[in-house]
């Protein structure tokens, strides 16, 4: 929106009346209304009521027989593509007021849905890493799935749903210093569509690891006897992480592929998600 001279004297910003007496002073105004537009927009952001941070931290852990897991949902000194980052201390009230030694509201969850929790927080805590967790995993068929899924080294991705209380901004990010934390989530994909934009991929340095990734769904589909639910789920994912294949490929760099290993099954996106359809 720049200053622009009317042509009689006047000036006016973009294309807005002509008012100005000066270029000066149509300059001051428009300082002025790039300052009011950032103060709503920081004035927005405190008042949502619930905002989503996700970050590719596998589950660190996984006792399967007692149904108990281990990871973080948060952490620390990354700058994320928002331009925030996390804090040390971010969550402390939080733990303090609504953790699992206090009124146990915070909730685990899978991809952010309050009709699909996971099981119970036994432990949450920060450390020098971030916001750790440890969850018992229910009993029910969710949860059963669930920890399938982590044995087979596909949830990547936690996230967590929360609102800024105080925030800093400097010259390089957004510093997020008190939360009120709501929930940790578990995610099987990018986004509860498949048409959500590709925001995580930009962790995934090479079209290798995302079909080393597509394998290990195809190899989960196959052979696993979860919920028709979960296996959508999964399907989310795979056809995700194929338009993912498929931009990286249409990007003017050449990606030399390395030479299929003897033995390796090629992955084939397309049948599998026909195949997949078809149950």
């Amino acid at each position: 929106m720049p200053v622009e001279s009317c042509g009689n004297g006047l000036w006016r910003i973009g294309d807005g009346e002509c008012i100005y007496r000066s270029e000066e002073s149509a300059n001051r105004a428009y300082v002025a209304y790039l300052a009011q537009e950032e103060d709503d927009k920081n004035e927005n952001r405190k008042n949502m009521i619930y905002v989503y941070k996700n970050q590719n931290l596998e589950v660190k852990d996984v006792d399967a027989k007692q149904g108990i897991v281990s990871g973080y949902f948060s952490a620390f000194g990354m700058v994320d593509s928002d331009g925030d980052i996390m804090m040390p201390g971010a969550f402390k009230r939080s733990i303090q007021d609504w953790g699992p030694d206090a009124k146990g509201r915070i909730k685990h969850l899978l991809n952010h849905d309050p009709s699909k929790p996971l099981g119970k927080i036994m432990e949450l805590k920060e450390d020098n890493y971030g916001l750790f967790y440890r969850s018992q995993v229910g009993k029910h068929q969710l949860g059963q799935d669930f920890v399938k899924m982590v044995e087979s080294d596909l949830i990547s991705e936690h996230s967590i749903g929360f609102r800024t209380l105080r925030e800093q901004k400097n010259d390089s990010a957004n510093e997020i210093h008190e939360v009120m934390l709501f929930e940790g989530s578990s995610l099987t994909a990018w986004g509860a569509n498949e048409h959500t934009p590709m925001l995580g991929i930009k962790s995934i340095k090479n079209i290798d690891e995302i079909k080393e990734q597509i394998r290990n769904f195809e190899k989960f589909i196959r052979n696993s006897d979860v919920t028709d639910e979960t296996i959508e789920l999964c399907l989310i994912k795979v056809r995700q992480l194929a338009q993912a294949v498929e931009q990286m490929s249409s990007t003017k760099a050449t990606v030399e592929e390395p030479k299929q290993q003897k033995g390796e099954e090629r992955v084939d996106v397309s049948s599998l998600i026909s195949i997949i359809n078809k149950i």
